[in-house]
């Protein structure tokens, strides 16, 4: 995807927003304006806080927002005591991203703050999808949704951890916040209901709970 466009130097978040926009013909109304600068101006003060110390833990924190969650419900399907765990977070991660990766992005097809204002250094490599809803705050909260629905106390630790993930995504400047507050929210609704539906087939079939419980 061509991230560079002519005639963005030395405009500001904003501007090169509008500037995309006019280009693109697609004109936001003033209240999603007002919207879009607000979320830069959150971004852009995200950006004074970066140390190395920072950079690196973020950096680090990310990488788990996907695969990390993917290989941990496998992992658990090897231990009766935390397969059922494993089978709510892989069914929750495969709806998520279903809904998310699949349907959401494409059709919203919103850019990334980091496609519109390439100002920035980004810490991680450019992202080539788009950018609404968030795929790794969805994929962490579902998940964390799933530990919890199964061992609380896991549960509230994946919750922080998932947090971190979220935040490291605007640290990183490659969302929105709207992005994962959306991620957040379809995340927790899948991972909640996927764990539900999965428990109460577990519990009509006999020979599932002896399996698994």
């Amino acid at each position: 995807m061509d991230i560079m466009m002519p005639g963005d130097k030395g405009l500001n978040s904003r501007e090169r927003a509008q500037k995309r926009a006019q280009d693109t013909g697609n004109h936001p109304d003033t209240k999603t304006e007002d919207f879009m600068t607000w979320e830069f101006s959150f971004l852009d003060a995200l950006q004074k806080l970066h140390t190395p110390l920072l950079d690196d833990f973020f950096t680090t924190v990310t990488w788990f927002g996907r695969d990390f969650w993917i290989m941990l419900g496998i992992f658990l399907l090897f231990f009766r005591r935390t397969r059922k765990c494993g089978i709510c977070m892989l069914a929750g991660l495969i709806v998520g991203a279903l809904i998310t990766n699949v349907t959401i992005k494409p059709l919203v097809a919103r850019e990334r703050p980091c496609w519109i204002n390439d100002t920035v250094q980004l810490l991680v490599s450019t992202p080539r999808d788009y950018s609404f809803p968030s795929g790794h705050s969805q994929a962490s909260f579902v998940s964390a949704m799933a530990i919890y629905q199964n061992h609380k106390k896991w549960g509230i630790a994946a919750f922080i951890f998932a947090a971190l993930i979220s935040f490291s995504r605007l640290y990183l400047y490659v969302h929105f916040p709207t992005d994962v507050a959306a991620g957040i929210l379809i995340g927790l609704i899948v991972g909640y209901f996927t764990s539900r539906l999965v428990k109460s087939q577990i519990q009509k079939h006999p020979a599932a709970q002896k399996y698994l419980e």
